[in-house]
């Protein structure tokens, strides 16, 4: 099989793996919200688990970048958007409700990571593109 193709097909795989472990920890933590956190002994593992795939398609991505090997069409602002919606619903929800719902604790922790993780990419991704600029100016 053609390296490249294995590449692609790899970095599809890791996709389709990301995009089903955000949809489905943001179901449990949904879940986990609306029965007022009895199933937070899972929450742990669900984070650590979606944050480290997360993480690793992220950086095989800002990797490839820096290899001049990958340009995304995609973009990390969709999954930040999604977050920001989810913990925004959870502050009214919890506030409105008058106590009744409490934000599951280990989701703020997932937040931030995965904060962390756009911003770090973002960074990546505006260091790439300068010294890129910098190789065409002095061509």
């Amino acid at each position: 099989m053609d390296p490249l193709q294995t590449e692609k097909s790899n970095d599809k795989i890791w996709r389709q793996l990301t995009n089903l472990w955000t949809f489905a920890s943001m179901g449990f933590f949904m879940f986990d919200f609306f029965t007022n956190d009895k199933f937070s002994g899972y929450a742990a593992a669900i984070s650590i688990i979606y944050i480290s795939i997360l993480g690793l398609y992220a950086g095989t991505k800002e990797f490839d970048r820096w290899q001049d090997s990958h340009f995304s069409k995609r973009k990390g602002e969709f999954f930040v958007i999604l977050w920001t919606i989810l913990i925004f619903f959870f502050i009214i929800t919890a506030i409105v409700s008058g106590g009744k719902y409490k934000m599951p604790s280990e989701f703020t922790a997932t937040y931030i990571a995965l904060l962390s993780i756009f911003a770090l990419t973002q960074r990546s991704k505006f260091l790439h593109n300068q010294k890129e600029q910098d190789i065409n100016q002095k061509q």
